[in-house]
Parts: structure tokens; sequence; C-alpha cells
């Protein structure tokens, strides 16, 4: 039976939303019993991924905030450090968390280039180190340190969904990719040409606009639209927006299909208004997931902050669901244990289903979403729902 971690409030809670696993963890024997673990967040909150970092840490105070900044008959300090998205910023300050916050593990991460010297810090002090957020393919690669977990998705793997059910379910196979030049954009183009490729899609023009564009006009117009049938995207915040803006403006939206992953529209999407309508997204979480863990966590956020939780809060708030799962079965925040619970992770979240693969990747359940007008302005509902979606995933034969 899979376990599952909810928002422990009990106002918050939903019938039958109740929390077992932390029943369970407050019995839970400890070697080190009361004394505090310390977990060190690493997030940016200054810089150009200061929003989203910001939003990573809601999400994580949330679920520790619900427990009572408790794991068993041991409180819970959460230690956070601004990373601004930079790697050498990062590693100073993991440094002096490690060195001088004597943490017992750390966590966070949003930008992608942070991520592989992050890992290489955290496998030199050997001290576990779990992704939230950050995608770079090679931290869970063949190279892949033992001391490193992500329980958010790889770059390209709800890509690779996305490819496949833009050919085989949506019916377009002749696509143009947008996608800034850079790591992220490279690995997320390449997961869904793999799989649109495969179920007999064609590649016929590849944009890569420099890193933070908003103009995207030159690199529009160099796109014959009578040549496509379909537009793959990756951009975020105001340069996602300016897309979608400027597609419209040149003509090719709504003519044509416009898909992406799901953090296109992440923090923005409102701002986007009509002008998303139509657009299809594959992603590991969105508000339209029905099901108690979902709408526990919520009216969680909703009693805490304005408005509904983005991709960004629930990775926050999976990532610290699984360390506590983790602790609390391990019973202990030392490293050899804590790193064999979060193996064996297989728990219930806000998103659905999670377990790890041998590199430490999360494998979850992929949403693809469609964005359609409502009453209130624009929303995301799900359409296909894909399972046990891993970081090489290929549709079933």
């Amino acid at each position: 039976m899979r376990r599952v971690l909810t928002f422990a409030l009990a106002a918050l809670l939903l019938a039958g939303g109740a929390v077992g696993s932390l029943q369970a963890a407050a019995q839970t024997p400890s070697a080190a019993s009361g004394e505090p673990i310390r977990i060190g967040v690493l997030d940016p909150t200054t810089g150009s991924f200061a929003v989203f970092g910001e939003q990573v840490n809601d999400g994580i105070r949330l679920y520790f905030d619900g427990v009572g900044d408790q794991i068993g008959d041991r409180p819970v300090e959460l230690i956070f450090a601004d990373s601004a998205g930079d790697p050498q910023q990062t590693l100073e300050q993991a440094r002096r968390l490690v060195g001088q916050e004597h943490v017992d593990l750390l966590m966070g991460t949003v930008n992608s280039a942070v991520a592989p010297p992050l890992a290489e810090f955290a496998g030199q002090q050997q001290i576990p180190l779990v992704l939230t957020v950050a995608g770079a393919r090679d931290v869970t690669g063949e190279n892949r340190n033992p001391y490193v977990f992500r329980t958010g998705l790889a770059n390209g793997q709800q890509d690779r969904v996305l490819g496949w059910y833009t050919a085989a379910k949506l019916g377009k196979t002749r696509a143009a990719t947008f996608a800034w030049d850079f790591l992220v954009g490279e690995e997320r183009v390449a997961g869904f040409t793999e799989t649109f490729t495969a179920a007999g899609g064609e590649i016929v023009a590849q944009q890569k606009p420099p890193l933070g564009t908003t103009d995207y006009g030159p690199f529009i117009g160099q796109v014959d639209p009578s040549s496509i049938d379909v537009v793959y995207a990756f951009f975020a915040g105001p340069g996602a927006l300016a897309f979608v803006q400027q597609m419209h403006q040149f003509g090719l939206l709504p003519n044509l299909e416009l898909v992406a992953p799901d953090y296109f529209t992440a923090g923005v999407l409102d701002q986007m208004g009509s002008d998303a309508v139509g657009t299809v997204q594959a992603g590991g979480y969105t508000a339209a997931i029905d099901s108690p863990e979902n709408a526990a966590f919520k009216e969680a956020y909703a009693a805490a902050h304005e408005g509904a939780p983005g991709v960004y809060v629930a990775e926050g708030y999976i990532g610290a669901q699984v360390v506590a799962d983790a602790i609390a079965r391990a019973g202990s925040a030392e490293a050899q244990p804590l790193l064999d619970a979060l193996a064996a992770a297989d728990l219930t979240t806000a998103a659905g289903p999670l377990t790890f693969d041998d590199r430490g990747q999360a494998v979850r359940t992929v949403y693809v979403t469609r964005v359609e007008a409502t009453a209130d302005g624009v929303a995301q509902t799900i359409v296909e729902t894909v399972p046990e979606v891993g970081q090489s995933w290929t549709p079933a034969s």
C-alpha cells in the first residue's frame, strides 16, 4: 500500500484524508531523540530566478508547517540560503550550510546550471541532496553519485510524453521548435524530438533565441507557417508571455497548434489570458488533478496564500513530503539510512504516485492538459494521464 503524507492541519483535511504515515512517524524511534533535523534549502531569492525560488520555498514551508515542523519526536529546522541561481554562489552557500550550520541534508535549486556542481559537492561531502526542480539530465544519468535524488522531473521527461502525444494523439506531424539556446532548452527539445519523430513526426525548423530573449520577431519570421502544423515552445515567465503574444501578432496562432512543457505557463497563465487558449502542455503537476491529496494541498495553500498553487509551489511541497517520509522510515537523518529510505520511496503526493529509478530520478505521472476558457478567465483541463513516466520513457507498444 502506498504511503500517503498529506497536509496535517485538521481543519483543512478533507474527509478520509488522514495522515497515517505521520502517525507512524510519531512512533518511529530515533537514535538522536529530540535533536533537531536541520535541512539546508538552497533556492534563488534574488536574481532572475527569484520568483520561482520563492515559490519552491513556499511549498517547502507549507508542508513542514502542516506537520508542525516535526518528524516523529524530532523538530525540523529549515535553514534557507540564497543561491541566486548562480553556481558559484550556490557552492559558497552550500559550504556554509554544511560547514557552519551543520545541516543533515540539502534540498532545493531551480536553475539546471546549478545542479551538476551542487551534486558533485554533495558527493564530496557525503551529504544527501534532494533536487526539487533543477532538471539537468546528467545529475541522474550514468555518472550520478548516490547522494543525489530528484523529486521533480528531469529535463525532457514530460517533453517525451508531449512529443508522442502531439504526433500520435493530436495527429500533428510537422513541427517547428522554439527554445532558448541553453542546456535546458536543448535537453527539452531533444526529449520532445525523440518521441515525436518515433511517432511519425518531422522537425521542419528549429529556432534557438538567446537565453532571456523577449523579442521573437526575427525568429518567428524565419518559419514558413504553411510548412508546419504545430509549434513546440520552451520559454518561461515574461519570455513565454511575450512569445504567445507575438505568435498571435504574426498570425501563427491560433491557426497552428501550440504545445509546451508545463513550466511554459507557470505564473503567467492569467496574464496570457485568451492568447493561451488551446495550448497543450505536459507536466508533473496541475491544479486540475482530482484527488484527495491534491484537494488537501490546494486548501492548505489557500489558507496561507491568495490564489491557487502553481507547479513551483507544488514541487517544493512534494520534495518536502518525500524528505519527511524518508526520514520517518529511516528513523534517522544520518546519511546512509536516509539514502536507503529515499531509494525505497513509494508514496502518493498531490501530483500522484512517486517512486525513484535506480539513478535517483523520480518516476511520476505526467498530465497532458489543454488551456480552456472559463467564466473566470482560463484554466487547464486534463486530456491525458500517463502513469509511471521515467526519464527515458517511451510509449507502450
